[in-house]
């Protein structure tokens, strides 16, 4: 059975599409890692300044909002990604496994927004 890779076609531009794909990997955990410390910002804020409880959940609410937005962004680029490997080395396995990355990925974004969904209702369309 044949299959079809564009690495096959583009020849000497397979490289750079494969650092292309590394470069939009690391854009992803850029993503992550940039949510990942605005949520530690507010995070510390509301238990550094000892605020009230009420305003302690209030800021722990729109850092986990945040942080849910960037996570939800961060798959989103990874797909991106695994997208172009797949297309460059198009094999049975590579689908299989971008098919399985994407459920997963889905999954997680599908409860993730439904959190972040709740955590707006609750604190006022923040």
């Amino acid at each position: 059975m044949t299959t079809f890779s564009l690495s096959d076609h583009l020849g000497p531009l397979t490289p750079a599409f494969e650092w292309l794909v590394v470069v939009i990997e690391l854009f992803a955990i850029a993503i992550l890692l940039l949510g990942l410390a605005q949520f530690a910002r507010a995070f510390a804020s509301g238990e550094i300044t000892r605020r009230g409880a009420h305003e302690r959940g209030h800021r722990l609410n729109l850092g986990r909002l945040t942080l849910g937005r960037h996570i939800l962004s961060g798959l989103e680029v990874l797909i991106v990604a695994d997208l172009i490997r797949t297309m460059l080395h198009l094999t049975l396995d590579n689908i299989a496994l971008l098919g399985g990355l994407v459920a997963i990925r889905s999954l997680i974004s599908f409860f993730l927004e439904r959190e972040l969904s709740h955590l707006r209702q609750e604190g006022g369309g923040c």
